[in-house]
């Protein structure tokens, strides 16, 4: 950390504790080695705002704005200050300014309603203050500012009920107390169906509900409106599976816009109910014609996200995962042939062992991210170690654009180099490949990858992870096989469809959905190689302090894995384990703000994007793994490590462990978890082992070799046809 880094940072907790002097100081110090800091200028604007004199507070932070536009808070900030000296209209824009940058600000919501307040529109401070409490639903002052706008608009019992709710999370507020009883004289009786008698997450649902109702019907905004309709649903949600009742049955009578995949999508995020995905399913099928083929092949995408994050509920899911979403994929594939009507030819096959492979992926990207390296090494031992020809094909068949109203967007990482013929490599070993950069799903890039495919003229083709539209083309053509890349059901047409983990994915899959499946299900084990161990480490390099038991949570999406439900258990188990720590490894956006309001936040740490993973893993004591389906290979690499894992009992990192360390429940996560931490006899034992469960779980070379068995016994059926 710099030294004005760390002089800003004093400077913050001083101010936050009220020593405004000493805070004002150190600001100044900052601006002594750094004149161009924009946070120690706002900040010393702030403070002169503070102690009363907004003139000079608009010309300091009109000068941190000009050094960094793009802060939200510096406009609202300004916004406050031009309020203090009676300029309205320009407060009004200021706090506006702040919103464009980030609509979800509540801050800003809040002062836009007392300064719509002050300017007398009733009705556009109500509108303000709602979005506030939609997003904070305790906030006293947001309350208080809704009722005395309700007022304006002579609506007394929505008035006097914001400003019970105002007395419920601040008894003292008197100017509410007030207010509210003046009202009382006008208020008719209290009964079961009056606003005034309902609960404070009754009232806040109402509120929430209408201001998610109006994003939903407000077209403008384009992907921050989608941003801020998920921030929203998230809200509603909370730690909880699933929003109030009051919203959800209030949805039932009413949509929340005319969108049929924004309403659906949206719904699916407040209930997790798979029902409302099955609908927008049959929709899309019902109508086919009307649907360009990208966007419901986006919706595929979107929705396949959603359930491979875990955020169905279960009643519904094995039906679902076997059902509607491999009818879906099925029907995208069909309508794919009948509108682009690509010819594709059907040669002869000769028996024997695969010579040429063809191994098709939907996304490769460079640096790899995990299914990239797990790709490119099979590939490589495929070419290396058995002396096959190999292409590398990489479809780039993954949405990426949004072109849909779909709550959560869903946008895929390409790496734009990675384009037509060219090879990839890790540094050591190289793979021929063949990339495609044309728009998902667009008829010039499925005629590209077919010609390709033809043109290396493989006797095996290989689906890299499921719903590789380009590879499933060739199915009943050529001898296809799917190699997943995750536990669970596959859509895969192949006519071979492996297993991720030696087990049986249909078990427990209704029976009338498993025939599809079970037929051409193999028993595989997918199978790890782990990059080689890091030379040498230290916590230093990575920001952290020697002497603290250091878990670790690791991943490529920890922004929707980290949920609130973890975050809250990671409290719980920090709470018994005082001197421990939690560092996170991965790119992140929201996670820190979200981290920042746990119990122990200054022992939640994000490291963001870790090169050398094995660096980490060198010095960290126990993997914690959040609750997702993947998340495999990471947990691979910690046990070659001796890094013992914990992991409830689902997902990729459940089948990497071993049924027996597989846990059911918080509880026993938690507790194994704290016995790590503080039983050192216990931890060394669970290192050892981890490092014993590795060296099971690395078999890639035969993972292979068992493939290519595969490829021998299915290329001699053909042949025999």
């Amino acid at each position: 950390m710099t030294d004005s880094a760390e002089r800003l940072r004093q400077g913050v907790a001083a101010h936050q504790s009220g020593n405004l002097p000493g805070a004002l100081a150190l600001y100044r110090q900052v601006l002594a080695s750094d004149r161009s800091n924009p946070d120690a200028t706002h900040l010393i604007g702030v403070i002169a705002y503070q102690t009363g004199d907004p003139m000079t507070a608009i010309n300091v932070i009109r000068r941190a704005i000009a050094l960094d536009d793009s802060n939200p808070a510096f406009h609202s900030n300004l916004g406050e200050a031009l309020r203090a000296t009676g300029a309205l209209d320009q407060a009004a824009e200021a706090h506006r300014e702040a919103l464009k940058r980030d609509a979800g600000f509540i801050e800003a919501h809040r002062n836009l309603g007392v300064v719509e307040l002050a300017r007398g529109r009733a009705q556009e401070a109500a509108d303000s203050f709602r979005r506030a409490l939609a997003r904070d639903p305790t906030s006293a002052q947001s309350w208080h500012g809704l009722g005395v706008a309700l007022e304006g608009l002579n609506r007394k019992v929505e008035a006097a009920h914001a400003f019970d709710q105002c007395l419920a999370h601040d008894p003292a507020h008197a100017d509410a107390r007030h207010r509210r009883d003046a009202l009382a004289p006008h208020l008719p009786a209290t009964g079961p169906d009056t606003p005034s008698s309902r609960s404070g997450v009754e009232a806040w649902a109402d509120v929430a509900l209408q201001e998610l109702r109006a994003l939903c019907c407000d077209r403008s905004g384009g992907v921050e409106r989608l941003a801020a309709i998920d921030r929203l649903c998230a809200t509603l949600v909370g730690d909880q599976t699933s929003a109030p009742r009051a919203v959800l049955e209030a949805l039932e009578e009413e949509p929340l816009c005319g969108d049929p995949i924004l309403d659906a999508s949206a719904q699916f995020r407040l209930s997790g109910d798979l029902y409302h995905y099955e609908r927008l399913i049959h929709t899309v099928i019902g109508n086919g014609a009307d649907w360009p083929l990208d966007v419901a092949h986006a919706v595929y995408w979107s929705i396949s996200r959603q359930v491979f994050l875990g955020r169905p509920l279960g009643t519904r899911l094995s039906a679902f995962t076997a059902g509607d979403l491999p009818r879906f994929y099925r029907w995208i594939l069909r309508e794919l042939r009948r509108r682009y009507a690509v010819p594709i030819a059907a040669p002869a096959v000769t028996p024997g062992s695969p010579q040429r492979v063809a191994i098709v992926t939907n996304q490769f990207t460079q640096p790899m991210h995990q299914p990239s390296r797990d790709a490119f090494d099979y590939a490589r031992r495929m070419q290396d170690d058995f002396g096959r020809k190999v292409l590398l094909v990489n479809g780039n068949l993954l949405p990426s654009q949004i072109i849909t109203a779909f709550v959560p967007a869903f946008q895929a990482v390409v790496t734009p180099s990675l384009h037509g013929a060219m090879p990839v490599t890790d540094g050591v070993a190289s793979v021929p490949s063949w990339s495609s950069m044309d728009a998902s799903l667009s008829e010039t890039k499925i005629r590209d990858l077919v010609a390709t495919i033809e043109g290396f003229d493989p006797d095996l083709v290989v689906s890299f992870g499921g719903s590789v539209l380009a590879a499933d083309l060739f199915a009943g053509k050529r001898p296809t096989l799917c190699i997943p890349t995750t536990s669970g059901l596959t859509c895969s047409m192949a006519d071979i469809l492996l297993s991720f983990d030696g087990g049986d994915p249909t078990r427990g899959v209704p029976e009338e959905y498993r025939p599809p499946f079970a037929d051409r299900l193999r028993p595989f084990v997918f199978g790890y190689s782990a990059p080689p161990p890091a030379a040498t480490a230290n916590r230093a390099a990575f920001g952290l302090t020697d002497g603290s038991f250091l878990f670790t949570v690791v991943g490529g999406r920890l922004d929707d894995e980290v949920t609130p439900v973890f975050v809250g258990q990671l409290d719980r188990l920090l709470d018994l384990c005082p001197g421990a720590v939690v560092a996170f490894a991965g790119p992140v956006q929201s996670l820190p703000a979200r981290l920042a309001r746990a119990r122990h936040a200054d022992r939640l740490v994000c490291l963001g994007f870790v090169g050398e993973i094995r660096a980490l893993y060198r010095v960290a004591d126990a993997y914690l793994n959040p609750p997702r389906q993947g998340g495999g290979g990471s947990a691979a690499y910690a046990l070659a490590d001796g890094v013992p894992v914990v992991t409830l009992n689902q997902g990729d990192v459940a089948a990497v462990v071993g049924a027996a360390r597989a846990l059911d429940g918080w509880d026993a996560y938690v507790e194994r978890a704290k016995r790590l931490c503080q039983d050192p006899a216990f931890h060394r034992a669970e290192a050892e082992e981890a490092r014993q469960r590795f060296a099971a779980v690395d078999a890639r070379h035969a993972a292979v070799e068992r493939i290519l068995d595969f490829g021998r016994s299915l290329k001699d059926g053909w042949a025999a046809r």
